[in-house]
């Protein structure tokens, strides 16, 4: 569900940005630094190796592909933690009959 809302939120931007082509002619840049007025000269980190690849999402990336990217990231971890939970629930289950047996057992010692 989450992934679907970030997915459309994306896709939002996108349309944007083309009606704003299709009314001016130029293609307008949204992107994240656009739209939390983040200046170009602003350093995110000491390390140069850090800085480099985060100024690159912020300022050059559309924010509609960040989105596109992230709701893809969003259902691939919801998806693997279903299929996780879902493997441990079947373990929790195989081993339920086991028990039941081995207290019938008890109690019929009793």
């Amino acid at each position: 569900m989450a992934a679907g809302i970030v997915f459309l939120i994306g896709l939002m931007f996108l349309a944007t940005q083309l009606m704003g082509q299709g009314s001016t002619g130029e293609w307008p840049s949204i992107t994240l630094a656009s739209e939390f007025n983040i200046t170009v000269d602003h350093a995110f980190a000491d390390w140069a190796i850090l800085n480099r690849p985060i100024q690159f999402i912020l300022g050059d990336v559309q924010l509609w592909i960040v989105l596109v990217f992230a709701a893809a990231l969003i259902y691939w971890v919801t998806d693997w933690t279903d299929e996780q939970l879902g493997r441990i629930g079947k373990r929790a289950l195989a081993a339920l009959p086991q028990q039941r047996s081995e207290l019938a057992e008890s109690s019929d010692s009793l």
